[in-house]
């Protein structure tokens, strides 16, 4: 994997809903607009990726405080 890969949107609403029932990505944008999820980076125009090791990092943040209620 490389140091900081991008992932599209569907593939981080994968990665923190889980792929039976991924969080929608609207409430992605949300997230993001809220502070709560890794901002948006725009490699080229019309192209929006997500960092996913700061996905990760996210992750392992809610699972250690022991709050998945907040990825939703």
């Amino acid at each position: 994997m490389h140091d900081d890969e991008l992932i599209t949107i569907r593939e981080a609403c994968r990665l923190l809903g889980g792929n039976e029932k991924p969080i929608h990505f609207s409430t992605y944008y949300r997230g993001v607009a809220r502070g709560l999820y890794p901002p948006l980076v725009h490699p080229s125009p019309g192209i929006s990726r997500v960092s996913k090791r700061a996905l990760i990092e996210l992750r392992a943040k809610i699972i250690a405080e022991g709050t998945p209620d907040a990825v939703r």
